[in-house]
C-alpha cells in the first residue's frame, strides 16, 4: 500500500523579515517515523540599517544569505545547476531539498518596498507574503479556535514599535428589546511607534520611565548606554544598567498602551485566556524581567497562558498549525511550533490575611519523577519550572489565606502538560499585593525587586 500524502516526508522553509532581522524556520516532518522538528536561525541586519536605502538587497545578497542558511542548517536548498538563477532543490529526503520557500515581510520593516521588490526580482520560486494587521487578525482568529481560548492577546515588543492585538468572544444583545444574545468576535489593536532613533533615544528622559529604574546611576550614564544600544541593537545584553533600562522601557511602553487603549485591554484573564509575546526586546530580557514588564505594564490579573515566541515560529507556521492536514505547504504539530507555555496566576490578595503568608500550595506529579510540593509566599513573584519529560505532567494546587480569583468560582488551579497538547515550561504565581507601586527612587525599586524575587524557584 502506498503512503498516505499526509504521512509522506516533507520539508518547507519559511523566512520572516522583521525589525531588521531575518528569521528562518525550516520545518521537517516524517510522521511514519514519528520524526518532526523545526530548525531555526536568526540573522541580524542591524549593521546594514544605514545602508538599506542603498542597493544592499541585490541578487548577490540573497544568494549569499541562502548559501549561509544551507551551511547553518546542513541542508541542501539551492539548485546550483542554474548559474545566476535561484532555483530550489526539490525535496528528496531529510537534509536534501524543500517543497517550497516562503518569505514573509513585516509591513513595519524599514524600506519594506525595496526588500519586497528585490525578492520579487530575485526568484520566481519564492512565495511572498506581507505580514500586516489583516494577516495577524486572521492568524489570531484561527489560533484562538485551534488552541481553545476565549480571549487571546498578541504582544509584539520591538525597539521601534510596540503593538498589541486582542481577539475575544463577546456576547451582544440583539432584537427589538435586546433579548436575543449573540456571540461574536471582537478584534482590537493598539500601537506605539517611534518615527526616528533620535526620538527613541530622547524617550529615556521621561520622568515616568525614570520611576521604574532600580539601578542607581547618573543620568549621563543611562543616556550613553541607551543611545549606544539604540544605535547598535546587540543580540545579547549582559550589562546590569542596560538590562534595568530595558525592563523599565518595556514596562512604561506597555503601560502607555494600556492607558491610551480606551478600555480595549480591560477584563483580560477572566476566562480561558492566552498571551503570545514576540519581538526583539522579548529575546533580550530574562523571564522574570519580561514577566514583570508585561504584568505590571498591562496591570494584568486572573489566569492566562503565556507563550514567549522569540523565534517567531507561530508567526511563520501558525496558519499551518491551524489548517492541520489541510495545509498546502506542510503539516506541523503543536510541539514544534508552540514554545513552552507558562501558566500565570495573579490572584487578589487580602492584605490582613495574606501578608507574608503562603498564598498558594500545590503538587507537580508525573510517572517520570517523584511528586514535588510547591509553595508561593507573599510578596514574591514565584516561578516554578515544569520538567520536560516523556509522560504527561500534572500540576494541582489551590490558593490560600484569602487569596482569590474574583472572576472564577474556585480557588483551585490545575493543568496538564503533554507533548501532544500544550507543553508547559513553568507556573508563575504572583503573590504581590495590588496595586503595584514603583518608586520613589531607584534604591526603593531595587529593594522591591529583591523582595519580589526572594522565593525564586527558577
Amino acid at each position: 500500500m502506498s503512503t498516505l500524502p499526509i504521512l509522506q516526508k516533507n520539508a518547507y522553509l519559511t523566512v520572516l523579515i522583521k525589525e531588521n532581522h531575518v528569521y528562518a524556520n525550516l520545518a521537517y516532518t516524517d510522521f511514519t517515523a514519528q520524526k518532526t522538528y523545526v530548525l531555526s536561525d536568526i540573522t541580524d541586519l542591524s549593521p546594514l540599517k544605514f545602508r538599506m536605502d542603498d542597493t544592499v538587497f541585490s541578487k548577490n545578497f540573497w544568494f549569499e544569505y541562502f548559501d549561509s542558511l544551507e551551511k547553518e542548517f546542513e541542508w541542501d536548498i539551492v539548485d546550483r545547476k542554474w548559474e545566476g538563477v535561484f532555483k530550489i532543490v526539490d525535496f528528496q529526503k531529510e537534509g536534501v531539498g524543500v517543497a517550497g520557500i516562503k518569505v514573509m515581510v513585516d509591513d513595519d520593516q524599514p524600506f519594506f518596498n525595496k526588500i519586497y521588490v528585490s525578492l520579487k526580482d530575485f526568484s520566481k520560486d519564492i512565495a511572498l507574503r506581507v505580514v500586516d494587521e489583516k494577516y495577524v487578525r486572521s492568524l489570531m482568529e484561527g489560533l484562538r479556535e485551534r488552541l481553545g481560548y476565549d480571549d487571546l492577546l498578541w504582544i509584539d515588543v520591538d525597539l521601534s514599535h510596540f503593538s498589541v492585538f486582542r481577539i475575544r468572544e463577546k456576547q451582544t444583545s440583539t432584537g427589538i428589546f435586546s433579548k436575543e444574545k449573540k456571540k461574536e468576535l471582537d478584534f482590537s489593536k493598539s500601537k506605539i511607534s517611534w518615527g526616528s532613533e533620535i526620538g527613541l533615544i530622547d524617550s529615556i528622559r521621561s520622568s515616568k520611565l525614570q520611576a521604574f529604574l532600580s539601578v542607581e546611576s547618573s543620568s549621563d550614564e543611562v543616556m550613553d548606554k541607551w543611545a549606544n544600544f539604540v544605535a547598535n541593537t546587540p543580540d545579547y545584553v549582559s550589562d546590569t544598567v542596560l538590562t534595568d533600562i530595558l525592563r523599565s522601557f518595556v514596562t512604561i511602553q506597555n503601560l502607555s498602551i494600556k492607558e491610551s487603549s480606551e478600555g480595549k485591554l480591560n477584563a483580560f484573564g477572566r476566562g480561558k485566556s492566552g498571551v503570545i509575546l514576540t519581538g526583539k526586546l522579548a529575546k533580550l530580557l530574562n523571564k522574570r524581567e519580561l514577566l514583570l514588564s508585561v504584568i505590571d505594564g498591562f496591570e494584568l490579573e486572573g489566569v492566562f497562558d503565556l507563550y514567549m515566541d522569540v523565534e517567531n515560529k507561530i508567526l511563520t507556521y501558525g496558519k499551518n498549525l491551524i489548517q492541520g492536514s489541510l495545509a498546502e505547504e506542510i503539516m506541523v504539530i503543536k510541539g514544534d511550533i508552540l514554545p513552552g507555555a507558562y501558566k500565570v496566576v495573579i490572584p487578589e490578595i487580602n492584605i490582613s490575611k495574606g501578608k507574608n503568608k503562603i498564598l498558594f500550595s500545590g503538587k507537580i506529579m508525573s510517572q517520570d519523577f517523584e511528586e514535588r510540593d510547591i509553595y508561593a509566599l507573599n510578596p514574591n513573584l514565584e516561578i516554578f519550572n515544569i520538567p520536560s519529560v516523556t509522560n504527561k505532567v500534572v500540576m494541582e494546587g489551590n490558593l490560600k489565606n484569602g487569596a482569590v480569583l474574583s472572576h472564577f468560582t474556585t480557588t483551585d488551579v490545575s493543568f496538564v502538560s503533554t507533548r501532544g497538547g500544550i507543553r508547559y515550561e513553568g507556573l508563575v504565581v504572583d503573590c504581590r499585593i495590588r496595586p503595584i507601586v514603583y518608586g520613589p527612587s531607584a534604591k526603593e525599586n531595587n529593594i522591591k525587586l529583591q523582595n519580589w524575587s526572594n522565593g525564586n524557584k527558577e
